[in-house]
């Protein structure tokens, strides 16, 4: 593989500067995007100055790439271990709207083919097919943040499939069930279910569904848009981990990543409307009743809508991860203090509430508010996605997910909302 020591970073076909590979990773800023748009990528990589290096170019860029074992089998397939090297590699549709390329690399038209949910399915399970074949041409295509194994597709009128040649922008995600970790099993249905319970509720999280044939999970993409010519339009976002120049392994609060506090001044500091400061207050508490303790601060991200400014972006990752035995037992955030849901109770909430700056009386009605329509919901939703799980598996982990969400957000309600229950 030939040496690559310097990329070239694009929003459409303008180009915003370049990506240099020296001995501290550097971003310089090409001298018309200063010129003409001046839109920084990031706050942290302002365009007060051209040049940038160290810590906060690093964070920014690192936060694109996949994680965990995604990252690792990168690593093996194209014998490079750092983020320029890896963005070389997997650059061309981020989690954003930039693009990354080589050097003399312009962004191309996008490029499609057509492919089916059997493909997908052939795709997963490594076997050799279109998928492998056009990746194998191409160069794999696994540039989305996370660290699960998915694959990005075009969904067009909602029923024909295209997976995604170079740089050309994807519509959806699918997401399979989770492999290689003990006691974990269903996580699609798992995920599916946590998600529509989001989007009943009204909380905004990004479109889901249950895609049978594929056993996965699938996300529509907040950050891509049709524009007046019928075109994909990428929009800008940044995860909280990249607004707080911290790279993706210091994502948990318990190792120095951003805690509740800060999640929300890195909110209010990128101008997030109050309507979205409440949906972070919804989020805590749904993550709280639904057993997601991996709600870390790069699962918080905000976008810029046309004409709308930041906003908070629609929810993603929703997993109940507490339904699984061997996962841990921490919840992300320290709440009053405290990270054990087992010991939060109705004084935590009141410090949180203090710590936020909000009264714990509106703190604590929301919370309420969203356990009792959460409860007066569950059955239906679980039902109609029944209609769509297959026998085994996916009706067992649906069944007893529910029961897990019921018990857990009575346990909670009982816990924080009722008075007498804590001395």
């Amino acid at each position: 593989m030939d040496t690559v020591k310097q990329l070239e970073v694009y929003r459409g076909a303008k180009i915003v500067g370049n990506l240099l590979d020296e001995s501290i990773i550097k971003f310089v800023y090409d001298a018309s995007w200063l010129k003409n748009h001046g839109k920084a990528i990031s706050p942290n990589i302002n365009t007060t100055k051209a040049e940038h290096s160290g810590i906060l170019v690093e964070s920014y860029f690192e936060n694109l790439l996949p994680e965990a074992n995604i990252r690792e089998l990168l690593k093996l397939k194209y014998q490079v271990t750092t983020t320029f090297g890896l963005l070389s590699v997997i650059g061309e549709d981020t989690a954003s709207d930039i693009t990354i390329l080589k050097k003399g690399q312009k962004p191309t038209p996008p490029e499609y083919q057509e492919i089916t949910w059997e493909d997908i399915v052939k795709g997963f399970n490594q076997e050799h097919g279109i998928i492998q074949t056009t990746q194998e041409k191409n160069g794999l295509r696994i540039s989305l943040a996370g660290a699960q194994r998915k694959q990005s597709i075009f969904i067009h009128n909602q029923d024909k499939l295209f997976l995604p040649i170079g740089s050309s922008p994807s519509t959806h995600i699918v997401k399979p069930n989770i492999i290689g970790l003990n006691n974990v099993w269903g996580s699609a249905i798992n995920e599916t279910l946590v998600m529509k319970l989001a989007y009943t509720l009204g909380i905004d999280v990004a479109e889901t569904y249950y895609q049978p044939i594929a056993k996965s999970c699938v996300i529509k993409r907040y950050d891509r848009i049709f524009d007046e010519k019928n075109q994909i339009l990428r929009l800008h976002q940044l995860d909280l981990c990249q607004l707080d120049g911290k790279p993706s392994i210091i994502k948990y609060e318990s190792d120095g990543g951003p805690t509740l506090l800060r999640c929300s001044q890195l909110l209010k500091e990128n101008g997030v409307p109050a309507q979205d400061t409440k949906r972070f207050i919804q989020w805590i508490f749904f993550n709280l009743y639904v057993g997601n303790n991996d709600s870390h601060a790069k699962n918080l991200s905000i976008y810029f809508p046309p004409e709308e400014g930041a906003r908070l972006t629609p929810f993603y990752d929703l997993l109940s991860t507490s339904i699984y035995s061997g996962l841990s037992n921490n919840f992300a955030f320290r709440i009053g203090g405290e990270n054990k849901p087992s010991k939060i109770g109705r004084n935590q909430l009141i410090a949180m509430s203090e710590e936020l700056g909000f009264k714990s009386n509106y703190v604590l009605k929301l919370g309420e508010e969203l356990s009792n329509k959460l409860l007066a919901i569950l059955e239906k939703v679980t039902n109609d996605l029944d209609q769509l799980a297959s026998v085994g598996t996916e009706k067992i982990m649906l069944q007893r997910l529910s029961q897990h969400i019921k018990t857990n957000s009575e346990r909670l309600q009982t816990r924080f909302f009722k008075k007498t229950s804590e001395k």
